[in-house]
């Protein structure tokens, strides 16, 4: 697999609310990448859910870049 093949991206805010995970999804259910990224500040699961379209395009954006 190589990074071509991701189908998804899903991000998730992580619990302590400081850090964004993305999960780029494969067609082969045992392979999944994971990348994430640190924030300068705490953010709400709320205010992370309002933006999550902006956040998942962020992820495809990352990846294009890698």
């Amino acid at each position: 697999m190589t990074f071509d093949d991701i189908e998804q991206i899903d991000p998730e805010l992580a619990e302590d609310g400081r850090s964004v995970c993305f999960y780029g999804h494969t067609p082969d259910d045992d392979e999944t990448f994971f990348w994430s990224v640190s924030l300068p500040m705490m953010i709400e699961e709320a205010a992370f859910e309002d933006l999550l379209p902006e956040w998942r395009e962020l992820g495809w954006q990352h990846w294009r870049q890698t």
